[in-house]
């Protein structure tokens, strides 16, 4: 198609919504036009960065008309940042947005659906300092360790003092931390020079156990750490675990099987939903504990589990959902393939004497057919962001169970699934649930029941 558009050109566009990035979408000549830091609801005067067959980008010259829902970003460094996209926007008026773009991944690949079963976005009362776990990179800066954090598409180094979005606990946690590095000459790591100590550093708090467990990140051995371990448990009594991973390269991963327990206990504990729950340094568990809460709950509601009924927790991590509904299913199967999960599953399912979940240390597919073609009357996922895909979707057509309940954290992903499911079932409910505030990032629970004729 012959574009009409070229670089550089300036164009005065109306913001129509946004965006699953958080950039403002208008349109020129029916193109797709894609606008960092504009809102719906507005017009701007932007000029086009890049072009491409089927939308454009664009960047902000001068806001001609401003939205009624801009607000001032709550962090000094927001526009440096990556961590956040939409702090510049009203938070109410965000949970609507989130909600939106839902409904615009349905619009575009499931077609024929009722709005109405999408039902408002579950928010926050309180919505800053919400995560529970902060990974940041740390690096010398005039002879001074600093944390930071890198801006959006690139490896450059955000300085930060604090996190308006982080667990104020762990914001002190990383102060304390650079400063006794200062002190004991522990020098953050440079990728470009290849020297320092200390690359990165994961902090993770239980919210409602209090309970501190810190990694450190080091390109290579390093045994020195004694003083500094010493005094930043003295100054955070609270601090009941401290690993070291030895890990050259975190482009993939943060951790490695080069991992060392060198403070405390192996594992620290958090209580959710009247359940104890041992995290390792590397088992998933959601960032936001009181929006977790909320989410199991409504997957538990929605999934309206008998006592007669089988059930399948597929992506399981550390069985959270197992756990909420352990007591309303005849037995449950928490399939999952990361080891450690699996073993943190285990240990929080003895403690918490559920004696009805068999946990499966495999893939979804495998897992199924090791089962025997058992009669399943319910699956629960809760898979990464790239979903459940085609062979997945294979797996449950086959199976055919009366209730799907599909936790997401892609509304792209989501509806290109739902597009295949509904072949076979019905969708009766999506509830959007704000676990990342400030961040264009949208969670939602889906319910889906066999159609009757099959």
């Amino acid at each position: 198609m012959q574009q009409k558009i070229r670089l550089n050109d300036i164009l005065e566009i109306d913001v129509k919504r946004m965006g699953i990035n958080g950039e403002g979408i208008g349109y020129y000549e029916r193109l797709a036009i894609f606008i960092d830091n504009a809102l719906p609801g507005e017009k701007v005067l932007a000029q086009i960065t890049e072009v491409y067959p089927n939308r454009a980008t664009a960047k902000v010259l001068q806001t001609l008309e401003k939205s009624p829902n801009r607000v001032k970003p709550l962090c000094p460094v927001y526009d440096a940042c990556g961590g956040c996209q939409v702090q510049h926007f009203d938070y109410n008026a965000m949970l609507d947005q989130k909600k939106d773009i839902i409904k615009k991944a349905l619009d575009r690949y499931v077609k024929r659906y009722d709005a109405h079963i999408i039902s408002d976005t579950i928010g926050m009362d309180n919505p800053k300092n919400y995560r529970n776990k902060a990974s940041l990179p740390l690096r010398l800066i005039d002879n001074k360790n600093r944390f930071g954090m890198f801006a959006r598409n690139s490896n450059a180094f955000v300085l930060i003092n604090t996190c308006g979005v982080q667990h104020t606990k762990i914001n002190d946690i990383f102060t304390t931390m650079t400063s006794l590095m200062d002190r004991y000459h522990i020098d953050a790591y440079d990728p470009v020079l290849q020297t320092g100590i200390i690359s990165h550093a994961i902090v993770r708090i239980t919210e409602n156990l209090n309970e501190v467990q810190v990694t450190f990140i080091l390109p290579k051995a390093f045994d020195g750490l004694d003083n500094l371990l010493h005094e930043l448990v003295k100054l955070h009594p609270e601090i009941m675990s401290i690993y070291k991973v030895i890990n050259p390269d975190v482009r993939q991963s943060y951790f490695t099987e080069d991992i060392h327990l060198i403070y405390g206990k192996e594992m620290i504990e958090e209580q959710l939903g009247g359940h104890t729950f041992s995290l390792s340094p590397d088992a998933f568990f959601q960032l936001n504990t009181s929006q977790a809460d909320k989410f199991y709950n409504e997957m538990k509601r929605l999934a309206q589990i008998k006592p007669t009924e089988i059930v399948v927790d597929a992506y399981a991590g550390i069985a959270p959902i197992s756990h909420y509904i352990g007591q309303d299913a005849k037995h449950i199967y928490a399939i999952e393939i990361n080891e450690d999960a699996v073993k943190s599953a285990k240990i929080s399912l003895d403690q918490n004497h559920i004696d009805n979940v068999t946990v499966i240390e495999n893939n979804f597919e495998d897992a199924l057919d090791n089962l025997n073609d058992m009669k399943i009357d319910v699956m629960l996922f809760d898979p990464p962001r790239s979903g459940l895909g085609e062979g997945v979707i294979r797996t449950i057509l086959k199976y055919k169970p009366k209730r799907l309940v599909y936790g997401s954290c892609n509304p792209s992903t989501l509806a290109k699934d739902l597009s295949l499911l509904l072949k076979d079932y019905d969708l009766k409910h999506i509830t959007p649930i704000d676990m990342f505030p400030y961040t264009s990032l949208v969670e939602s629970i889906t319910l889906l029941e066999l159609k009757t004729a099959l």
